[in-house]
C-alpha cells in the first residue's frame, strides 16, 4: 500500500487489508510480487478517483489431501490466493475482456502495459490471475500463486 501511495494519488480510498499472520513463504520473487500488488492498488485508486473502498484479502487454499489429482492429471498443490477488490465503476465486457492485452489502455496517459506485465509475472511464478467485474459494480482481481512451486514437478 505504502508504494502504490506513494506512485497515484489514493484520497479518500479506505484500504482493508486482511492478511493472516500465518501464511506460507511463497519462494517467490518479492520485488516482482510487489509490483504485482502495487499495480493492482494504483488501477484501483484510479478508477475509484479518490472515493471508495479496496478490500485486499488472503488465504491459504488448501489441496483436496495427499496425492489428490486435479481433472487434467496434475497433482492438486497448497496456493496462497489473494484478492483485490474494489467498489468502484466496475467494467463494461466489451473492456473487461481485453485488459490484459498488451498496449490495450483506456487511460490518456497510459502504456496498456501494466496488467500485461502483471499476467506475466503471475503466471512466470506458477500462478494464475482472474478478473471479475461489473460496470457499476466494482472490480476484483484474484491473485493465485502456489506455495512451493517445485513440489508440483
Amino acid at each position: 500500500v505504502v508504494m502504490a501511495d506513494g506512485k497515484a494519488t489514493r484520497g479518500n480510498i479506505l484500504v482493508d487489508a486482511t492478511l493472516p499472520a500465518d501464511l506460507p513463504p511463497l519462494g517467490a520473487d518479492q520485488h516482482q510480487l510487489t509490483q504485482v500488488f502495487c499495480n493492482l492498488l494504483i488501477n484501483a485508486y484510479e478508477a475509484l478517483e479518490g472515493r471508495g473502498r479496496i478490500d485486499i484479502a488472503a488465504r491459504v487454499a488448501h489441496t483436496a489431501g495427499d496425492g489428490a489429482l486435479l481433472p487434467d492429471g496434475h497433482q492438486a498443490v497448497e496456493t496462497v490466493v489473494v484478492d483485490v477488490a474494489d467498489d468502484g465503476p466496475g467494467m463494461p465486457p466489451e473492456i473487461a475482456e481485453k485488459i490484459f492485452n498488451p498496449f490495450f489502455t483506456t487511460k490518456a496517459q497510459g502504456s496498456g502495459l501494466g496488467l500485461a506485465i502483471v499476467r506475466k509475472m503471475v503466471v512466470a511464478h506458477e500462478g494464475r490471475i482472474d478478473m471479475t467485474t461489473q460496470d457499476g459494480r466494482g472490480t476484483k482481481f484474484r491473485v493465485t500463486l502456489p506455495v512451493d512451486p517445485h513440489k508440483q514437478k
